[in-house]
């Protein structure tokens, strides 16, 4: 089960030079608001996916008057991984010091969750969201899924740029139609049967953090499920022609998560929301070590202010129980400490003005 052993961390915003060992179970980040703590959590992000969790803009993590930011980091296994961002621009990843292929290479190594604020989106946001969760439990468990998405995603971007081209080719359309209704197919699969596995473990969930009564998960695919995509397609031409774009298919799929007939975001109360996503998280953490024996690294935002104490202690159990690596931030240590007083493997650091410090 892979963890980050070592993390160097160099101009991440406030955060100027830094040097960590850490533990493979939990990791206790605290220190006052402004401190540097979601900080530490994002240059995790970056090393794992090449991407911030908190704005697509390319400068603004680089810290003032420095050129370029730099993060290192040693797995236990003896992977190495590096990720580098200059202000012009250019960024470096790099996986045992060889150029990474792709964000998806990344991301098979460090299986990373996060939560935090903007994690409960995926209640009240759009499909997109909520896709973007489905995919990421079906990327790490069917191993086919990727190859079958980009070859649909190639499809559908082929497809549409004929569709709003001036002069329409039918010939053309129905080369990459065809092409499009193939992968689809291929990646509902996917998706279908993760979803199955997925139900199961979050009813075992929520009956630990919440109890919801009616509560269902379900999946749309993005299309009728009583036609096949192809004849959907064709009857739907003229009028994707008119929109410029594809009107279904497995871009279109979704997640609908109701109480009863109502959205879960519609009759939830705040609190309640924040759980179901926690237990939503959690359930993809259990179907990911089902199926891969493999466990998440988890990037937890600020979990005090989330959470009552009861509700905490539940969700800090949960974790442990699923036995990844944890990373928690806190403005103050003993409300996330006292509950894991008994864990074998934890560590402490305190942040304050951008440096962190074991405790």
């Amino acid at each position: 089960m892979p963890f980050l052993k070592k993390l160097s961390i160099s101009k991440i915003r406030n955060l100027d030079l830094v040097s960590l060992e850490l533990s493979k179970g939990f990791n206790i980040i605290y220190g006052e608001n402004g401190s540097g703590k979601t900080s530490l959590l994002e240059s995790i992000y970056l090393l794992g996916r090449a991407k911030t969790f908190r704005s697509n803009a390319k400068t603004p993590i680089i810290q003032n008057h420095a050129d370029e930011c730099v993060i290192y980091g040693e797995l236990d296994e003896g992977q190495k991984l590096g990720f580098s961002r200059h202000r012009s621009g250019n960024q470096k990843v790099l996986i045992n010091s060889e150029k990474a292929s792709s964000r998806a290479e990344l991301a098979q190594i460090l299986p990373l969750q996060m939560l935090n604020s903007d994690a409960f989106k995926i209640l009240e946001g759009g499909p997109g969201i909520r896709r973007a969760f489905l995919d990421w439990g079906v990327f790490h468990v069917e191993r086919q899924f990727l190859s079958h998405w980009r070859h649909a995603q190639k499809a559908l971007l082929n497809r549409n740029s004929l569709l709003k081209s001036k002069l329409i080719k039918q010939d053309e359309v129905s080369a990459w139609t065809h092409e499009l209704c193939q992968y689809a197919v291929l990646v509902d699969s996917c998706r279908s049967d993760y979803v199955i596995r997925l139900q199961d473990a979050l009813g075992g969930m929520l009956e630990s953090l919440l109890s919801l009564g009616d509560f269902s998960l379900s999946y749309y695919k993005g299309w009728d499920p009583s036609h096949s995509l192809d004849k959907i397609l064709a009857d739907s031409m003229q009028k994707d022609i008119k929109l410029g774009f594809t009107s279904a298919g497995p871009h279109r799929a979704d997640l609908k998560i109701k109480i009863g007939k109502d959205f879960a975001s519609e009759v939830l109360s705040r609190g309640q929301q924040k759980l179901l996503v926690i237990a939503m998280k959690l359930a993809q953490a259990k179907v990911l070590k089902q199926s891969t024996a493999i466990g998440c690294i988890f990037l937890v935002d600020d979990l005090p202010a989330e959470l009552d104490s009861s509700n905490k202690a539940k969700v800090l159990a949960i974790l442990s129980e699923l036995g990844g690596q944890i990373f928690i931030t806190g403005i103050d240590k003993d409300p996330l400490y006292e509950p894991l007083q008994k864990e074998k493997e934890i560590k402490l650091f305190h942040v304050e003005h951008g440096k962190i410090s074991a405790v």
